[in-house]
């Protein structure tokens, strides 16, 4: 019998295809049983329960099927129903065996995953900062295990790892535990980056511990050890210091930190404890004739003091000044410092030249105070002290707050006037032995109005500051001149970026490109206080403030002098050549020099150079 599904021929006593499994129809009969066996019928023979739609519906195979008792003859589509539905030549029903599970080839697959991810975990754990800290915390307090570590990951990602834990454990309040987690870091690999802030850690562990002296240590490695020039450690040891009453060592620490770091507020908060350095009646230096000289501190403190002596120390060894100290001829050096409870001031070295005799010292006819007019001062010699007798007098003297000396101006008969506001006049007589007087001191307030010392922050030329302006701000203004580098020992580095213009010269540092120097002789350019080149001496002295102190004998003149702002001074260097200098004394220890060539009476070139700070 031929399969209409399959065009299989088959025995005709079958009903079913032993190929595909369809049921067999018979093209010839009258579609009863022996009809259908003998291939006759085109018929089925009606089944109860559905027709041949129904079976035609539900009996479908995949389309590798072979043969029907293969497992894979089963369609995937069938139900239960269809099943059920399906029939042997008897009429009973016809099961299908269920597919079966392949367990080796599971076990094969899940073997695989488990050794990718044993080796995953294996790289993570010794290749990764994450894995370093899961071991370790996983070998922690077992040397053994912690061994093993450290020889599978290495000992600075080990150190690495163990710094971590520690601070860790600090956070979550394990305290001592920390501390040992840190310093077992520090010895495994002392050589790791980062070093300064995680002992930082470990002294933060100590005094959180209460244990400052260990802490203090620490601190000490820090600074002197592993980077003198952070200021961290420094401050954080003072602070102990402070807290301790340890007042002299935090005040040493204080000195050797600015050393070190250049931090101003070391250097303040150091002045704020520490007494001022005592001062001195007589000013340092040659003096003629006996001298005394009163030391005193500036806040009332005691003062001791050894006088030349230069090996025993101070104040342990010193005396406790209560008198003035006299000084006879020669040469003798003071050192003295200031001591309130047990802090020290800085020691202050006076050294003093003493030579006599000597004439009495002049006489003024204007007495000392405050005058609402400028007043004229007449000096003399007192004939009745024998000063004239035998001798040829010379009086010398300054009203610009120096002290008269043979290169101050020489007082003439027509006498001198007073500048306004504060004026020191100082005056001695000098023998033809070259003998100095005493010196007479009068001090002098004159209310009238006056100028102000030059000061850099005020003033500066008009279109930049020097200190301060780059070579960048001058290009807005100039644009770009003749470039070259320069060596130069006024410039950070020694090296300068000279830039020339057609009115002068500009030099500027190599790193930032800072002007430290500029120099013009153009008259077109305005200086400090609106000075120009072209103007006479005398119309830039009146910008600033002018003592009125006349020329030396070489044609010197020093116009003002303050021992905490500066000086100014005129230079006669040639019959017709000179210079003007204004220095001005900066908080900062640098120094700014303004200087005005002069050439016949007139401004030549102004000047202004910074030096002695560090620049950009």
């Amino acid at each position: 019998m031929i399969c209409q599904r399959c065009n299989y021929e088959s025995d005709n006593s079958s009903r079913v295809c032993p190929r595909c499994g369809g049921f067999l129809e018979n093209y010839a009969g009258d579609g009863k049983a022996s009809s259908i066996r003998q291939g006759k019928s085109h018929n089925l023979p009606p089944v109860s329960g559905g027709s041949y739609s129904d079976y035609a519906r539900y009996d479908s195979f995949s389309g590798d099927s072979a043969r029907p008792d293969h497992h894979r003859g089963v369609s995937g589509e069938r139900s239960s129903a269809s099943q059920k539905r399906r029939h042997h030549a008897n009429g009973s029903f016809r099961p299908v065996k269920p597919r079966g599970i392949n367990f080796m080839l599971l076990c094969t697959i899940l073997l695989g995953i488990l050794l990718v991810s044993v080796a995953a975990l294996f790289v993570v754990a010794v290749k990764t900062p994450m894995g370093h800290l899961f071991l370790m915390n996983y070998a922690a307090g077992d040397e053994e295990k912690e061994a093993q570590m450290i020889d599978m990951i290495g000992e600075e990602a080990a150190a690495t790892a163990l710094w971590h834990i520690g601070t860790d454990q600090i956070d979550q309040g394990y305290i001592v535990r920390s501390i040992e987690t840190y310093i077992r870091a520090y010895e495994l690999y002392p050589e790791i980056d980062g070093l300064y802030e995680h002992l930082l850690e470990l002294a933060d562990a100590y005094e959180a511990a209460g244990l400052n002296s260990e802490a203090e240590k620490v601190y000490k490695q820090l600074y002197s050890e592993v980077d003198a020039s952070n200021p961290l450690a420094y401050r954080y040891a003072i602070s102990i210091m402070m807290d301790q009453d340890r007042l002299f060592e935090a005040t040493e620490l204080m000195a050797q930190a600015y050393t070190n770091t250049g931090e101003m507020s070391f250097k303040s908060q150091r002045e704020q404890l520490v007494p001022l350095a005592p001062t001195a009646t007589l000013e340092a230096g040659r003096h003629m004739l006996e001298k005394d000289t009163a030391l005193q501190s500036p806040q009332g403190y005691d003062v001791y003091y050894l006088l030349d002596d230069d090996v025993n120390e101070l104040p342990e060894n010193g005396m406790l000044y209560t008198q003035p100290i006299h000084l006879t001829e020669g040469t003798h050096t003071i050192r003295a410092v200031c001591v309130s409870s047990n802090l020290i001031s800085d020691e202050s070295v006076l050294k003093y030249t003493i030579w006599f005799p000597a004439p009495s010292a002049p006489k003024s006819r204007v007495l000392s105070g405050e005058y609402d007019v400028r007043k004229r001062i007449y000096l003399y010699m007192d004939p009745e002290a024998g000063d004239t007798e035998g001798q040829k007098i010379t009086i010398y003297y300054t009203i610009d707050g120096t002290m008269p000396n043979s290169e101050s101006p020489i007082y003439t008969d027509e006498g001198f006037l007073l500048p306004g506001g504060r004026v020191t006049v100082r005056a001695v007589a000098v023998n033809q032995y070259g003998k100095v007087s005493n010196e007479l001191v009068q001090t002098f307030r004159i209310n009238v109005p006056y100028k102000k010392f030059f000061r850099d922050e005020d003033d500066q030329f008009k279109d930049f500051t020097v200190g301060k302006s780059t070579y960048a701000d001058v290009k807005k203004k100039y644009g770009a001149g003749r470039e070259e580098t320069v060596t130069d020992e006024n410039a950070p580095g020694g090296e300068a970026l000279c830039v020339t213009y057609d009115w002068g010269e500009a030099r500027f540092t190599m790193s930032g490109q800072t002007l430290y120097s500029v120099s013009t002789n153009y008259a077109s350019m305005v200086g400090p206080r609106s000075t120009k080149v072209g103007m006479k001496l005398s119309e830039v002295t009146e910008q600033f403030r002018d003592m009125g102190q006349v020329a030396n004998a070489r044609g010197n003149r020093s116009v003002y002098y303050d021992e905490y702002t500066g000086y100014a001074k005129y230079y006669q260097e040639t019959e017709s050549t000179g210079r003007l200098e204004y220095v001005y004394w900066r908080e900062d220890n640098g120094i700014t020099t303004l200087t005005y060539e002069i050439t016949n009476g007139n401004v030549s070139r102004i000047s202004m150079e910074l030096t002695g700070v560090k620049l950009p």
